[in-house]
C-alpha cells in the first residue's frame, strides 16, 4: 500500500509543480493593479509631504471629461438631449442655443483635468514612482525556488531526477550582500526507499571593504530615484500655476476679440449713421460728393473691420478649445460677462489703491521670495547635488577592490536502509583583491562628472538670474500696466467726447466728415486700447505672482 502511495505521488508530482508554477504567475490585470496601488500610494505621500495636500494623488484621466466630449460632439451634431456630465466644481453644463458658456472657472478647472501636457506630467510622475518602487526592491529580501525533474535511459531502464528547493537574498545599505539556498532530492523522497534522502544548503556573505562600499554609495540610485519622484511633483506643481496663467491669458484674449467685434459694429453702426446723414446733406446742398464719398469709405473699411476681429475672435476661440483638450470644434463659447466683472474689479482697485504695488512687498524681498518659492529652482538647486554626488560616486569607482566573501554548505544523505546520515559541513573565507591599475574609463567618468558639478553650478546661476528679472520686469510691467490703464480710461473719455461734441457741430454744419470720421475712428480705438489695458493689467499681475512662485492653485486647478 505505502508502495503504490508513493509511485501515485511520483506520477502526480509533475503536474501539480506545473499548476503550482502557473498559480504563481502575475496576471497583466493583476501586475497593473498592483502597479497603480504602488505608484499611486508613493506620488501621494511625497505630494502630501511636498504642498500639505490632504488629497490623492491621482493619475488616471477623469471619466467625466471624455463623457463630456461625447456631449459636446452630440450638440454639434445637433441632438437635443444631451447628457452633460456632473464635474466636480464646474457649474452644470447645459447647451444654450446648442453652445456651452464656460466661466473662467470651469475653464480652469476643466483644463486641469483634460489638459493633455497636465495629463503627461501626472503620468511622468506615476512613472517616477515605479522606478522608486523598483530601486526600494533592491534592498528588499527577495525570494526564488525550483523543481527541476528528469526522465532519461532507455525505457525499460527509465532513470528519474527530481529536485526542490528555494532560496533568500537580501543586500544592505551598506553594500553587504547575504545569499542562501536550500535543495532537497525529491526523488528518493518519492521512491519506495522514502526513508534514503538528500539534501543540501548554503550560505554565502559578501563585504566590500573599499570601492562600492559606504551607505551613501550603495544606495545612490535609490537616493536619486526618490530626488526624481520629487522633482517630477515639483514640475507639476510649477505647471499647474503656469497654466492656471496661460488659460486666463487666452480666456481673457477670447473676450477681448469679442468685445473688439463689438466695438467695430457699434463704430460700423455710428458710421452708417453718418454717412446716410451725409447723404440727405448733400441731397440738400449743404454737403459736397468729397466728403459723403469719405463717409462711405469709412464705412466699407468698418465692415472690413468686423470681418477680421470675427476671424480673430474664431480662431482664438478654437485655440482656446484645444488649450483645454477639447476639440476645436466643440460647441463651446465664453461668458462675455466675466470680461465685465474684470472691468468692475479693474476700476475699484485703480480707485481704491495708491498705485500697482500696493499688496507687493519692495522689490528686493519679492526677489527673495521667488528664489525660496519658485518650484523650479527647487529642481535646478536639486541637479548640483546630484551632480556632488555623482562626483563622490566616480571617486569611489577610482579606489581599489577589496571584498571580504563567507560562506557555509551543508550536504545530509541518509543512508538506504540504514538510520545513519552522512553530513558534511564545509565553511569557506576568502579576501578578494583587486588593484586599481586599469581605471580609464573611471577616470574620464570622474572628469566628466566634476565638469557636470560646474555646469550644473553656472545653470543654477542663470536660472536665480533669470528669476530675478522676471520679478524686476514684473513689477515695471505691473507699474506700466496700471499707468496704462489710467491713461486708457482718460482716453476714452476725450473720445467719447469728441464724438459727442463732433455730432453737434455736425448738424449744425460747423464740421466737416474728415473731423467726425477721425473722432469715430479714435473712439473705436479707445474702446479696444482700454479693453486690452484692462486685462493687461490683470495678466501682469498674475503674471507677477507665478513668477514670485505665490500663486495658489488648488487641487482642482483653480484658484485659492
Amino acid at each position: 500500500m505505502r508502495g503504490r502511495l508513493f509511485r501515485i505521488l511520483r506520477a502526480a508530482l509533475p503536474t501539480a509543480g506545473l499548476f503550482a508554477c502557473l498559480a504563481g504567475c502575475l496576471t497583466p490585470e493583476k501586475a497593473e493593479k498592483e502597479a497603480d496601488e504602488t505608484a499611486v500610494g508613493l506620488a501621494t505621500a511625497y505630494w502630501r509631504e511636498q504642498t500639505g495636500s490632504t488629497n490623492e494623488f491621482n493619475v488616471s484621466r477623469p471619466l467625466d471629461v471624455l463623457t463630456l466630449r461625447i456631449a459636446l460632439e452630440a450638440v454639434r451634431q445637433g441632438v437635443t438631449n444631451a447628457i452633460f456630465p456632473r464635474i466636480d466644481g464646474v457649474a452644470p453644463l447645459d447647451p444654450s442655443n446648442g453652445v456651452t458658456y464656460l466661466s473662467l472657472d470651469d475653464a480652469l478647472r476643466l483644463g486641469a483635468r483634460n489638459n493633455r501636457k497636465y495629463q503627461t506630467l501626472k503620468e511622468t510622475v506615476y512613472q517616477r514612482a515605479l522606478a522608486l518602487d523598483t530601486e526600494r526592491h533592491a534592498f528588499d529580501t527577495t525570494f526564488s525556488s525550483f523543481l527541476v525533474g528528469a526522465l532519461t535511459g532507455k525505457p525499460e531502464l527509465t532513470k528519474d531526477y527530481a529536485q526542490a528547493g528555494g532560496g533568500a537574498n537580501r543586500k544592505f545599505e551598506q553594500g553587504a550582500t547575504l545569499a542562501g539556498n536550500m535543495a532537497i532530492d525529491v526523488t528518493k523522497m518519492i521512491r519506495d526507499d522514502w526513508h534514503s534522502f538528500a539534501w543540501t544548503g548554503d550560505l554565502t556573505a559578501t563585504v566590500p571593504l573599499l570601492r562600492g562600499s559606504g551607505r551613501d554609495i550603495v544606495r545612490e540610485p535609490l537616493t536619486q530615484a526618490e530626488r526624481n519622484l520629487d522633482y517630477a511633483l515639483l514640475t507639476f506643481e510649477r505647471y499647474r500655476q503656469t497654466y492656471a496663467l496661460s488659460i486666463a491669458k487666452a480666456y481673457y484674449n477670447v473676450l477681448s476679440y469679442a468685445q473688439n467685434r463689438r466695438n467695430s459694429e457699434g463704430n460700423a453702426g455710428r458710421l452708417e449713421q453718418n454717412w446716410k446723414r451725409a447723404e440727405m446733406m448733400f441731397k440738400a446742398g449743404r454737403m459736397d460728393r468729397i466728403q459723403v464719398d469719405q463717409a462711405r469709405t469709412d464705412l466699407l473699411t468698418a465692415r472690413q473691420s468686423i470681418i477680421t476681429t470675427q476671424k480673430s475672435y474664431e480662431n482664438a476661440l478654437d485655440n482656446f478649445k484645444i488649450l483645454l483638450g477639447l476639440s476645436p470644434d466643440a460647441p463651446v463659447a465664453l461668458r462675455d460677462e466675466e470680461l465685465a466683472r474684470l472691468q468692475d474689479m479693474m476700476a475699484a482697485k485703480a480707485r481704491d489703491q495708491p498705485d500697482a504695488l500696493t499688496d507687493y512687498p519692495a522689490e528686493g524681498e519679492a526677489q527673495n521670495i521667488a528664489l525660496v518659492e519658485r518650484r523650479d529652482l527647487f529642481v535646478v538647486r536639486g541637479d548640483v547635488v546630484d551632480a556632488e554626488r555623482a562626483v563622490r560616486v566616480s571617486a569611489d569607482a577610482l579606489r581599489a577592490d577589496l571584498t571580504v566573501e563567507g560562506g557555509a554548505t551543508y550536504d545530509a544523505k541518509r543512508r538506504q536502509h540504514k538510520d545513519s546520515v552522512d553530513d558534511v559541513i564545509a565553511t569557506t573565507a576568502k579576501i578578494r583583491f583587486s588593484a586599481p591599475w586599469d581605471r580609464r574609463k573611471e577616470r574620464n567618468a570622474y572628469r566628466r562628472a566634476l565638469i557636470g558639478l560646474e555646469q550644473s553650478r553656472r545653470a543654477l546661476e542663470e536660472s536665480e538670474d533669470e528669476v530675478k528679472n522676471e520679478v524686476r520686469a514684473g513689477y515695471r510691467d505691473l507699474t506700466a500696466a496700471r499707468a496704462l490703464y489710467e491713461n486708457k480710461v482718460e482716453a476714452f473719455k476725450v473720445a467719447q467726447k469728441r464724438v459727442e461734441s463732433n455730432d453737434l457741430f455736425m448738424q449744425s454744419g460747423r464740421s466737416s466728415m474728415r473731423d467726425i470720421l477721425e473722432a469715430e475712428s479714435a473712439l473705436l480705438t479707445a474702446q479696444n486700447a482700454l479693453c486690452s489695458a484692462v486685462v493687461e493689467w490683470r495678466m501682469c499681475d498674475l503674471a507677477l505672482r507665478t513668477a514670485m512662485g505665490i500663486l495658489a492653485v488648488g487641487d482642482d486647478g483653480a484658484w485659492r
